[in-house]
């Protein structure tokens, strides 16, 4: 089940993480969207312009992970590679492919609007 595992892995990077638990959600989100990167080019519709806030998210990481210490550095490569791993896993099975695709999807913010939204009323609508 997909939302079983889904669980399993967060329950998995929320023990024993010590001095960087604040990373937890930034791990697997970081190994969700990687994972969805790198899976891109499977996928012959994604273009990389679709794929320019991911990277970004992926650099955003890279970025925290060089403002920790050396020892927290190394503890957080490993549990990106053990979340990095067990996304994977998830993606072989197709549903949990597509909803993890969905899930990376639902993170990229809002387009921007280049125009007025124009709403029209029916004044005769139903009351």
């Amino acid at each position: 089940n997909f939302w079983t595992k889904t669980v399993q892995l967060l329950l998995l990077f929320s023990g024993g993480l010590g001095v960087h638990h604040r990373f937890v959600m930034d791990t697997v989100k970081t190994a969700s969207v990687r994972a969805y990167v790198d899976s891109a080019w499977l996928n012959p519709g994604i273009t990389t312009d679709e794929l320019r806030y991911e990277k970004q998210q992926l650099t955003d990481a890279r970025r925290k992970r060089c403002t920790l210490g050396f020892k927290e550095r190394m503890e957080a490569d490993a549990e990106c590679k053990q979340a990095y791993q067990q996304v994977m896993d998830m993606r072989k099975n197709e549903l949990q492919r597509k909803a993890l695709d969905q899930m990376v999807a639902n993170m990229r913010p809002a387009p921007e609007l280049r125009a007025p939204k124009v709403i029209c009323h029916n004044p005769r609508g139903a009351k």
